[in-house]
């Protein structure tokens, strides 16, 4: 471990700024990216940011339990397509594969089995994979280490295949589990996320064990304008999502 020399967070809407950092990284540093939001999201038909959908999903919340929720929600994701944020990620994954730069992804999803979901770990995996992202050759850490430790009820916090699912624990306390399990300890972190306090989480075990950090709060996928719905056939979306328990990604009225 070294020295801490800077600990910063930077907010972008693009990848402009971490492109111009790559090619100043060695072999010594960590690379983070976060999944949703940040490497892919939804296409449209999936979207549920969308302010009357949220209205909808605020609705059911209020006299439906967890566990119904939980299923709804898994149902969206289950069979849901994905898209590339930005298209220069693919550049700069690229980029750091050439120049043999430990590269990883950490998210909050659960793993093992929610819902329709049987296990999370294959889901995120798989979706990753389909769009031709594959951190299992970059990653520094080969081999599945769990953190039974902290289980919090939404799975066990893994690493599998270059990515780390925390199972909604703190980003923070399973980075740092893992770090110690692998016994590897980078010089520098550079982490991009989309919500501000994931990487605060991660700044904080950084600091704590003397790691060099660099946060990027990525927003470039709020600019991204939401679609134009039809509030009575979201209507009936949500009605089929809960009574018949399937998500009609094609509905037209």
């Amino acid at each position: 471990m070294n020295k801490n020399k800077f600990s910063k967070i930077s907010t972008i809407f693009d990848f402009v700024e971490l492109s111009m950092l790559v090619p100043t990284l060695d072999q010594s540093s960590l690379v983070l990216f976060d999944v949703d939001d940040v490497l892919i999201m939804e296409h449209d038909e999936y979207r549920i940011t969308h302010p009357y959908r949220r209205e909808l999903l605020l609705e059911r919340k209020k006299r439906l339990t967890k566990a119904q929720r939980n299923l709804l929600h898994s149902i969206i994701l289950k069979d849901r397509t994905v898209r590339l944020v930005d298209s220069e990620i693919i550049n700069i994954l690229n980029k750091l594969e050439e120049m043999e730069i430990p590269t990883a992804a950490l998210t909050k999803l659960y793993t093992g089995q929610s819902g329709v979901i049987e296990d999370f770990t294959s889901w995120r995996l798989e979706e990753l994979k389909n769009i031709n992202i594959d951190f299992m050759k970059s990653s520094p850490i080969k081999e599945e280490i769990f953190i039974e430790e902290l289980h919090i009820g939404c799975g066990i916090p893994i690493i599998k295949e270059g990515v780390i699912l925390t199972a909604d624990v703190d980003k923070g306390s399973v980075l740092e589990s893992i770090l110690h399990k692998a016994k590897y300890y980078p010089k520098a972190i550079i982490f991009i996320d989309d919500i501000l306090e994931n990487l605060e989480s991660v700044q904080k075990i950084c600091d704590k064990l003397q790691i060099n950090f660099h946060g990027f709060e990525f927003k470039g996928a709020s600019l991204i304008p939401e679609a134009e719905l039809d509030q009575e056939s979201e209507k009936i979306r949500f009605e089929i999502l809960e009574k018949e328990l399937r998500w009609i990604s094609n509905l037209k009225l």
